[in-house]
């Protein structure tokens, strides 16, 4: 019989249909204590357990993000492992990065970047006081390989990734393992449809409006992984007793891993190539402007 306590996991992002679903799921089915957090509680009704507790959240919020950590406290006085989950998808923030204002950009930063400090603001000293814990940090694989037209959003993966990094090395001598994680192309409800899409009336890229498309449907190909089989093996690795670091996982992370490989200035006359040719003009297409 084991006596020891459960463990205690903070998951945030968790409404039904995205990654942070499926990640409380797993954590369920290996005995965890889960906390999952959403804007909405409504959003996550579909996870039933008698450990799973659900909190609205607002990671943007300083107030919010540090009110569940000490809810979790209270009820449990500790936390094992928390997964930076939340953040706005790459679908619905594509464009061109002079396109974007300086609030659509802090917006973005916010719930991508800021968010991650907050939490781990509120957790790392809890955790540092028992010498152990795993903080998980969902970047993308695009914090590393950016692409057109997805400026803004690519270069908040890039924070989180430098981020992680450097948390991992401040959180050495407490013993806490921070976890960066690169996702490719996975599989989610979060990610849909982009007929609605518009460039705002100014842009000088109009010409580019069938590549900007072709960029946000990319999430949808065909080879994406599953975002169940994808939380399983986040999962799996997260929980044993060695983490890594990093994980890159999803479609193509094969051809991603070759690309470390080349120099960066040909990975990105790749890139660049794979989403610039112009054809609003080759087919005589016009790109709606925003409403």
């Amino acid at each position: 019989m084991d006596l020891r306590p459960p463990k205690v996991a903070l998951v945030t992002g968790c409404s039904e249909g995205g990654v942070g679903f499926s990640f409380c799921q797993k954590l369920l089915a290996r005995g965890y204590i889960v906390y999952a957090t959403a804007r909405s509680v409504d959003s996550m009704r579909g996870l039933q357990h008698a450990n799973m507790k659900k909190l609205s959240s607002d990671v943007t919020s300083d107030e919010q993000v540090s009110s569940v950590v000490q809810a979790i406290m209270d009820a449990e006085g500790y936390v094992d492992l928390v997964i930076n989950n939340a953040g706005k998808p790459f679908n619905g923030h594509a464009g061109p990065t002079t396109d974007y204002t300086s609030e659509e950009m802090k917006s973005i930063y916010d719930a991508n970047v800021f968010s991650i400090q907050r939490v781990a603001r509120a957790v790392v000293p809890r955790m540092a006081k028992r010498k152990q814990g795993t903080i998980v940090n969902m970047g993308s694989i695009v914090g590393e390989y950016p692409t057109p037209w997805m400026g803004v959003y690519d270069s908040s993966k890039g924070a989180v990734r430098i981020m992680s990094e450097v948390l991992s090395m401040e959180c050495r001598p407490f013993n806490i393992k921070v976890v960066l994680v690169a996702p490719s192309s996975i599989q989610s409800k979060i990610v849909g449809k982009h007929d609605d899409y518009r460039l705002p009336p100014e842009s000088i890229y109009t010409g580019f409006f069938p590549n900007i498309r072709q960029r946000l449907e990319a999430a949808r190909e065909d080879d994406a992984m599953p975002s169940d089989v994808f939380a399983e093996r986040v999962i799996s690795k997260v929980v044993s007793s060695n983490p890594p670091s990093y994980m890159l996982l999803g479609g193509k992370s094969t051809m991603f891993r070759i690309m470390a490989f080349l120099p960066r200035s040909w990975v990105l006359s790749i890139v660049w190539g794979m989403f610039s040719k112009p054809r609003a003009k080759e087919k005589g297409e016009l790109a709606p402007g925003r409403t």
